[in-house]
């Protein structure tokens, strides 16, 4: 089961709890679907609703403890202070002792993605290549790692041509897996306005205008950096004024207003 079907079923049993359960009930009710969930992911969004819970209720050091709790959480914590003390590649020694002795697949994503990250830092972007494909491969329904990884390829390694297939692998999987496909669109947009292909970005402006959302599709907000940097009359004119009208409708105005 993926992210978004994940997500719903889990919003379902909260909203079904909520429609008979209240404060301490409710708050009593997560707990235990916590206690007696085998799904890592689920877990997750469980103690999202738990800790979102207890802030409803005014008790925000308890919201504040679940996310403590949280075992993602508390790895990106330790890569945040470890790497405040030690070097690369001594980071991403200790990462990978981690990564060894880890089996729960959440906290192992974070670690891959912290992995990912130092060698960027060291410089070494064939390993964060290895390893983002490596994530993908244990997650072929989820985009990030191919999206950060076209992205990579198109601002720091400056290869355009060698993002675009990337981008366009993991916008099949965004579409398919109804996660982050926004911001699969709008990393393409990028990358086809380095190569000037303008005929591209409008399409692209096209299908996010078109996208249609429920609470499963997370993703992230409206962009336009990409639009406001065309230059003029390169795009369809009616396709230019109905982005821009879009998302300043979405509160995403031009830079410096």
């Amino acid at each position: 089961m993926g992210y978004r079907e994940s997500f719903e079923e889990i919003c379902d049993w909260r909203d079904e709890q909520s429609r008979v359960l209240a404060g301490a009930a409710l708050v009593h009710a997560i707990e235990e679907r916590i206690e007696r969930e085998a799904d890592p992911r689920k877990r997750r969004m469980l103690r999202y609703f738990l800790a979102r819970e207890y802030k409803a209720q005014g008790d925000s050091a308890a919201a504040k403890a679940v996310f403590d709790q949280d075992p993602v959480h508390q790895i990106e914590d330790w890569h945040l202070e470890f790497s405040r003390t030690h070097n690369g590649p001594e980071t991403i020694c200790a990462i990978e002792e981690k990564i060894r002795n880890e089996s729960d697949p959440m906290v192992l994503r974070a670690l891959n993605f912290a992995l990912g990250w130092e060698y960027r830092g060291v410089g070494d972007y064939t390993a964060y290549e290895a390893v983002s494909l490596r994530m993908f491969d244990a997650e072929p329904d989820e985009p990030v790692p191919l999206i950060s990884l076209a992205e990579h390829k198109l601002l720091v390694q400056k290869q355009p041509e060698a993002a675009m297939p990337i981008i366009d692998r993991a916008i099949e999987v965004a579409f398919r897996s109804g996660i982050f496909r926004r911001h699969a669109l709008a990393t393409k947009a990028r990358i086809a306005l380095d190569l000037a292909q303008y005929h591209v970005v409008e399409e692209i402006l096209r299908q996010i205008m078109q996208l249609e959302f429920g609470r499963g599709n997370a993703d992230i907000g409206v962009e336009r950096d990409f639009y406001d940097r065309l230059p003029p009359g390169s795009i369809d004119a009616d396709v230019a004024r109905q982005y821009d009208a879009f998302c300043r409708a979405k509160g995403k105005l031009p830079a410096g207003g």
